[in-house]
């Protein structure tokens, strides 16, 4: 089993160093950024609402918002792939239903918890931000979007990200005519009405790496191939030893 052991080392060893960056954002091309510890995948311009031509500033209602992404088709230079999958970041209602309004680790309020949607782990964990309040509802300077200069792999692998309220893809519970945003300007994620004209930055589910390069299949699947056409001209002895 000699050969089979190597191959199978020999593919791990490859996936293991696919892997192995320390970065939780990585730049995959085309325009699309992979968040590795939510396995989504971001539009790298956080206003292409507007840099499409489809509005003049990028700001709609929560309807049109869901309606844009929904019907979003975003072509891969990179891979020849065109996604068609999009959606609104996600919203976890952590605590009990509603807003469980605080100044650290809820899901509504300032400081919330990175679990508590899709665009607050962006915004507090991947870019490391903070709220224009402190944990103790005190003001605090250095908030919103503030990019680190020694750090590349945050805010400067987007582009166009606006100091602004962000929808979320969900409706408030309490009441179906609001839904959940996040504030970069502030840091605040609360709810608010649908006809609130807020910006829209689209996201979907996987890593876009997991589409093949052109050419990639034949580089990496010829050895493996030839490996079974040999295997097929000299098969293993009857008795299992080579």
């Amino acid at each position: 089993m000699k050969r089979n052991n190597s191959f199978a080392a020999l593919f791990t060893l490859c996936t293991l160093a696919a892997g192995s960056a320390q970065a939780q954002l990585f730049d995959r091309g085309g325009g699309l950024i992979y968040d590795s510890a939510q396995n989504v995948t971001w539009l790298a311009d956080a206003n292409y609402a507007k840099t499409s031509g489809f509005d003049a500033e990028g700001k709609m209602s929560w309807q049109n918002a869901v309606a844009w992404v929904d019907g979003l088709s975003y072509s891969d230079s990179v891979r020849g792939t065109t996604y068609s999958d999009w959606r609104l970041p996600t919203f976890n209602d952590l605590g009990v239903p509603g807003c469980d309004y605080g100044y650290s680790g809820s899901d509504c309020g300032f400081n919330v918890s990175t679990a508590s949607s899709e665009l607050a782990h962006l915004f507090y964990g991947d870019f490391g931000n903070k709220g224009s309040l402190d944990s103790r509802g005190g003001p605090q300077s250095g908030y919103g979007i503030v990019d680190d200069p020694a750090t590349a792999d945050d805010e400067s692998l987007f582009s166009h990200i606006q100091s602004f309220g962000y929808w979320l893809g969900t409706s408030y519970g309490g009441d179906a005519s609001k839904a959940w945003y996040l504030s970069t300007a502030t840091g605040m994620q609360n709810y608010i009405s649908k006809g609130t004209n807020y910006y829209v930055w689209a996201v979907r589910d996987g890593d876009v790496a997991a589409v093949p390069l052109p050419g990639a299949v034949w580089f990496f699947g010829a050895p493996l191939l030839g490996w079974m056409v040999n295997q097929r001209r000299h098969p293993r002895p009857a008795n299992g030893h080579f």
